[in-house]
């Protein structure tokens, strides 16, 4: 049977219920990770009055709609990032979905759904540790190595998937950042990108190959490069505030380094310098993971034609 045999409603209602449910897990996970509390424990409750969510409140976007924004118990406000994110990872797992129909047509049932679990998988772990990165400057290694290897067992399981181009891909997308992190560490004298932005790139190297690595690192500094423009011209910040993570380093320098703190981020301030001077646009402190992974998405959903315009628009040839 050919996924295309099914009715295309029933898997686009399929993809996007999937994808919301764990837009709900990636809530837990973005809230409770940094925390260091269990992402399965205790089950879903409200942190202003500790009261458990009833099942039926904690459906995926409408439970948040039909609470009006506000927990049913104490009345406090519940923050609309919750049916965003949900929807967002609904959004995701349904563009999946569209783009294996449109490109895979004649593959069988089994054989589209592994594909579209594994992808999605994929953009999960992109979104999600992206989302973490953005509050702490932290990216999990359960993530990023655990999505490296993810993505390399598949090349080696699935048929029509190339392990030598998911070895090679992880190899590249460690070594540039790693490369990167040494050079301006060691003769620099400063930290940039870090270990944790090394294990997401080998991650995309893993599923999308040597390609996508260098164009995720591409696209990823170019648009991580006008997102830090705009936010100096505008005032919005990208990022934790950097005095409450300050205060946070200070505390944890009391106890065990974290081996998943993303190094390179959270050092990305000279030691010594001036807390009220101005970084300059090109050492203004923001998470790197997120423009990353934005990079290894578009490529993902569009990278071929994302290449031959770039390539036609500098050579000056009509789009």
């Amino acid at each position: 049977m050919d996924a295309t045999d099914l009715p295309l409603w029933y898997l686009r209602a399929f993809a996007l219920i999937w994808g919301s449910l764990w837009g709900s897990f990636a809530n837990v996970m973005i809230y409770r990770w940094p925390r260091e509390l269990s992402v399965v424990s205790p089950p879903s409750h409200c942190p202003h009055c500790d009261k458990p969510v009833r099942w039926y409140d904690n459906v995926p976007v409408l439970g948040w709609m039909w609470l009006r924004g506000r927990c049913r118990d104490c009345k406090a406000p519940i923050s609309p990032r919750y049916p965003f994110v949900e929807a967002l990872y609904g959004v995701a797992a349904f563009a999946v979905l569209e783009r294996l129909l449109r490109h895979e047509v004649d593959l069988s049932l089994g054989h589209v759904s592994a594909l579209f679990f594994l992808r999605f998988a994929f953009v999960w772990g992109l979104l999600t540790a992206s989302f973490i990165d953005l509050e702490t400057f932290l990216l999990p290694d359960v993530i990023t190595l655990g999505g490296t290897l993810v993505g390399l067992i598949a090349a080696l399981v699935l048929p029509g998937l190339d392990w030598r181009n998911a070895a090679s891909g992880a190899a590249l997308g460690f070594a540039i950042p790693f490369s990167l992190y040494f050079i301006w560490s060691r003769f620099l004298k400063r930290e940039g990108m870090g270990l944790g932005d090394a294990k997401l790139l080998a991650m995309v190297g893993a599923f999308l190959g040597p390609p996508a690595v260098l164009f995720a690192l591409s696209a990823g500094a170019l648009q991580g490069l006008v997102a830090t423009g705009v936010s100096r011209v505008t005032g919005w910040r990208i990022g934790p505030d950097p005095a409450l993570l300050e205060d946070d380093e200070d505390e944890a320098s009391q106890a065990e380094t974290s081996s998943e703190r993303d190094e390179g981020d959270e050092a990305n301030t000279e030691k010594g310098a001036d807390p009220g001077a101005d970084p300059g646009l090109l050492r203004t402190v923001i998470p790197f993971g997120p423009f990353l992974a934005l990079g290894a998405i578009e490529y993902m959903f569009g990278g071929d034609t994302l290449v031959r315009l770039w390539v036609a628009w500098m050579r000056g040839d009509e789009l």
